[in-house]
């Protein structure tokens, strides 16, 4: 049977195929998702419907795997990011690129995770918010998501000049606030320019009876535009991050194995466990949207059971996906000893436990800090 649904000739817009949390409802189209990005879905012209493909499994599914994995995800991510804005808050300065992106990745992880019981919402009960609020949440969604790969990539980038450029970093070292906040502002920019499509062309349909806040590009954008969308979001939202963290981290590992550091070993078991997690959590999602694009491109031609694989795919790897959002907090703040000491301090703080064990406040050690603490 046909892996795609064709509407007749009256239909004025083309549903976007990028995949967001919202894609929970598989009809017996290809791709009809509560919370859908599909491109390309119509043709031009043309009357006659082809055989349907039917994908009530997956829909099953994704009715019972999205509701409980993002409200799994929306829990420990909110509480792990919430932990790191309210430390930042207390006991820290924003002093160098590295503790100003990490500020920006919770707040950007907290608001991509705010989006999720939206979702979970419009997976049970179909979207009943209206187009406005579809755009709002759709371009929102985007922003959070793009930006978290952009603070991570700064990161990375900050670690490899503490480390690797050494003597420069701490000569930039009194300006380097200014230049952390310099670097979420085009981060944040940027992802801004990467969400315009779902902010524009976002929209609430009704679809066979269900409400659904789906991507919908006008037909006079054509499916090489639409392709080219999605291949500029999975170059700047993965591919290019991906290629600067490992450049990075693969200079720093190098510079650390060369030293006779004590900390060494801990420090390149944190390094290669922030690649392999970025590249298990992120590249089956990517591949699959890859995949999904050729098909929107008519380059592959898929059967209806290879269809439907992909879209179950589609629905586990976006899970996956997001799961990043409840490590950064982990991978990033948690394994450093002066964030720990400052969680301890808020649970002092908060009657849970006596104070911390070295007596000392955080913000004073800050101001002892070397150009390698962050690391």
């Amino acid at each position: 049977c046909a892996a795609k649904l064709l509407a007749n000739g009256n239909d004025d817009v083309s549903p976007s195929q990028t995949v967001s949390p919202w894609a929970a409802e598989p009809s017996v189209t290809t791709y009809d998702y509560a919370w859908e990005d599909e491109y390309g879905l119509y043709p031009e012209g043309g009357s006659s419907l082809p055989e349907l493909c039917e994908k009530g499994s997956v829909r099953s599914f994704a009715r019972t795997y999205q509701p409980a994995i993002y409200l799994l995800l929306s829990l420990l991510g909110m509480a792990g990011n919430g932990l790191v804005l309210l430390t930042h808050a207390r006991y820290r300065q924003a002093r160098s690129v590295t503790d100003v992106c990490l500020l920006h990745l919770a707040v950007a992880d907290l608001l991509l995770l705010l989006t999720l019981p939206f979702a979970v919402a419009g997976a049970l009960q179909g979207w009943l918010l209206g187009t406005d609020a579809c755009r709002t949440l759709q371009g929102f969604y985007a922003l959070n998501f793009y930006s978290g790969f952009l603070f991570l990539t700064c990161i990375s980038v900050d670690r490899y000049m503490a480390i690797v450029r050494a003597p420069t970093a701490c000569r930039l070292r009194p300006r380097a606030r200014c230049y952390g906040w310099l670097a979420a502002g085009l981060a944040w920019l940027l992802s801004t320019l990467l969400a315009l499509p779902r902010f524009v062309y976002s929209r609430a349909e009704a679809r066979q009876g269900r409400s659904l806040c789906r991507v919908l590009f006008p037909a006079g954008v054509s499916k090489a535009a639409q392709g080219a969308t999605n291949l500029v979001q999975v170059i700047l939202g993965f591919a290019l991050p991906f290629l600067v963290m490992a450049f990075c981290y693969t200079a720093v590992a190098r510079t650390l194995l060369a030293a006779r550091s004590s900390q060494r070993h801990k420090a390149l078991r944190v390094i290669l466990a922030l690649v392999l997690i970025f590249v298990a959590l992120q590249l089956p999602h990517n591949l699959v949207v890859l995949l999904d694009t050729a098909d929107l491109l008519g380059s592959r031609e898929m059967s209806c059971a290879q269809s439907r694989r992909k879209d179950l795919a589609l629905v586990v790897t976006s899970g996956l996906a997001f799961a990043r959002c409840c490590l950064n907090p982990v991978l990033y703040a948690f394994v450093g000893v002066r964030f720990r000491k400052e969680l301890w301090l808020l649970a002092a703080d908060a009657g849970c436990v006596g104070r911390a064990p070295d007596g000392q406040h955080p913000r004073r050690r800050a101001s002892r800090s070397t150009c390698l603490d962050m690391v």
